[in-house]
């Protein structure tokens, strides 16, 4: 009778302790990426590929590759400033500031302007980023990779 009670209480004392577990969920991960995400990302090198090859450059402020050089500070909201340097049509570059809205899908942040979207890539615990720029110089196909960290 007493193994028999013995038992008994073991079944209930396994019964109790599996009905309080819980399942995880991507809440987590979600909240850990969009706050992580908050605060100021700026670009530092960048890689060019033409049809000609391909070349890595280092990228800041006042460098050669200035013009490659990109700040977004993401704020709570979905608004991040954007920084950059805007070439006018007589060629004199000025340092602009823009607020514009984004949405996060997962790892892909979506940046949007009056003229067009732009995606960024990131890896919150790599702890770096990416954007992809395409486009076509004098019939000449160019894809730019600009990497970020914070």
């Amino acid at each position: 009778m007493n193994k028999i009670k013995y038992y008994g209480m073991m079944v209930a004392l396994l019964l109790t302790a599996l009905s309080f577990s819980a399942c995880s969920s991507d809440d987590d991960e979600e909240e850990y990426i969009d706050t992580y995400l908050k605060g100021k990302w700026y670009s530092y090198k960048a890689v060019l590929s033409r049809p000609d090859g391909t070349a890595e450059v280092e990228v800041s402020r006042t460098g050669q590759f200035s013009q490659l050089y990109f700040e977004a500070v993401f704020k709570d909201g979905g608004k991040v400033d954007c920084s950059y340097y805007e070439v006018s049509d007589n060629g004199l570059s000025s340092w602009r500031t823009e607020t514009n809205s984004y949405s996060l899908d997962g790892n892909t942040i979506t940046i949007y302007n009056a003229k067009e979207s732009i995606d960024f890539f990131y890896n919150p615990k790599e702890k770096n980023a990416y954007m992809r720029i395409a486009g076509n110089v004098n019939g000449i196909a160019y894809t730019v990779f600009i990497y970020f960290r914070k």
